[in-house]
């Protein structure tokens, strides 16, 4: 990335409707505040605009845009982040009023925020594909030089001037080409993977694929199913590729396949979705879903949401196996509770960091499968 500090200093922006009461709000932009922590930010100040509706040219409005200005100098701000999904234009024409005070800055909403946190955690080259499509398709006249971005890194950098608008046709040409190349790398890459998928069903495999909430412990379940050691993080996204394991031991359990990969956030467009699809086609094809829960998260019953609206976005039809993990963080008496609520269901509690229900877990998984 490219004119960015190691630690920008980020200002946080949430507009909503006037009887939407402000500190319940904030209590709202404390995933936000885990985003821009994920991407290695610091959130320098944070606040609420009551509107009935976004205004249409800069989104927040001229008496906010002059509040902006002096909190973006006060606060000597690096990123203006807005706490939702918002037009291009709109996000262009706010924060070029905002470069009398800091000619570097830059304005982003949750998906520029995400995808640039996804640009730092890719590791393969389909999801590196997949984040620089999602970049051209999102960030509209400010990849034609309008804004500070530069082609060669698609907009990812903060500070950086653009060519000037007598060269926006000749980018539109140059971006419409490079687009039309990663779809066509992209269907290369899916068909590759269908093909693994098929390969694996042929030869009598058998797999479960984890899913859920970023940050729901994944990563540690998959290593706890698997014996792998792969790397866990508290921060958000760091699993955007799909990765498989055996589920262990091999010897006992056959050659049944454990895939884990990217993590459910709310208020992702379906586009953005759609954008990792073929990331996912490991989960859509997989024998078993493993919805896994953070049993210890105040909102886990919205994130339980999230995910299964997200599994509807994406046509899969398997009803997927709950599995609430990190139950060493809650009291008993409340894991009982849960235990009762869930009775008679296939449902499993478990603990990836303590060992707790996996062994009970993997053989239901064994009985299943084989």
């Amino acid at each position: 990335m490219q004119n960015i500090s190691a630690q920008p200093r980020f200002l946080l922006l949430q507009v909503i409707d006037p009887h939407y009461h402000q500190q319940e709000a904030l209590r709202n932009m404390t995933e936000l505040n885990s985003l821009v922590a994920t991407f290695g930010g610091k959130v320098a100040a944070q606040a609420v605009q009551h509107r009935v509706k976004p205004d249409r040219a800069t989104y927040v409005g001229s008496g906010k845009v002059e509040w902006l200005k002096e909190k973006v100098k006060e606060k000597k701000i690096d990123v203006v982040v807005l706490n939702d999904i918002v037009n291009s234009g709109q996000l262009f024409r706010l924060e070029r009023m905002l470069w009398a005070v800091n000619p570097r800055i830059a304005v982003w909403d949750r998906i520029d925020l995400t995808l640039n946190i996804f640009d730092k955690h890719a590791q393969s080259k389909e999801a590196k594909l997949q984040i620089e499509l999602a970049r051209i398709e999102h960030q509209g006249p400010r990849i034609f030089g309008l804004g500070r971005t530069e082609l060669s890194r698609q907009g990812a950098g903060i500070g950086t001037r653009g060519i000037g608008e007598t060269n926006i046709e000749r980018e539109r040409r140059v971006i419409k080409h490079r687009k039309n190349k990663i779809l066509k790398e992209l269907k290369a890459l899916q068909k590759q993977q269908q093909t693994r998928v098929e390969q694996r069903r042929s030869r009598g495999l058998k797999t479960a694929a984890l899913i859920g909430y970023t940050s729901a412990g994944k990563t540690s379940l998959f290593n706890a199913l698997s014996g792998k050691n792969k790397k866990s993080h508290q921060s958000l996204f760091t699993t955007l590729d799909s990765v498989v394991g055996h589920l262990a031991p091999r010897e006992r359990s056959g050659d049944i396949i454990i895939s884990d990969t990217i993590g459910f956030i709310e208020n992702l467009p379906p586009a953005l979705i759609n954008t990792f699809r073929s990331t996912l086609m490991e989960t859509l094809n997989a024998d078993v879903l493993l919805h896994v829960v953070d049993i210890a998260d105040a909102k886990m019953e919205r994130k339980i949401r999230v995910v299964n609206e997200v599994l509807e976005s994406l046509d899969a039809t398997e009803q997927p196996v709950m599995i609430f993990n990190k139950i060493d963080l809650i009291p008993a008496s409340r894991l009982a509770k849960m235990r009762r609520r869930y009775s008679g269901k296939q449902v499993f509690f478990v603990s990836a960091a303590t060992g707790d229900g996996i062994s009970e877990l993997k053989t239901r998984l064994e009985a299943t499968l084989n």
